[in-house]
């Protein structure tokens, strides 16, 4: 093994720096994610409200034809 002492010393401290690089832009993306989870979570959950609100609307709006039909006073 005849490879320079100094030129093996500087690669190790390039890859150290390119692993501290790689393990900064993991982090990120993981919060990333994390937050892209919360959110789809918070809009599903939302979807949710609205579907049970249009249910009930659509119920409400049911029972008001029916009154029309039946010509009854609201």
């Amino acid at each position: 093994m005849n490879q320079d002492p100094y030129a093996m010393t500087q690669e190790i401290v390039e890859l150290q720096t390119r692993v501290s690089e790689l393990s900064a832009a993991l982090e990120r993306v993981t919060e990333q994610r994390d937050n892209a989870l919360d959110a789809a979570e918070s809009m599903h959950a939302e979807m949710e409200a609205m579907r049970l609100t249009m249910k009930t609307l659509g119920a409400t709006v049911d029972r008001l034809r029916t009154h029309i039909n039946q010509g009854l006073e609201l």
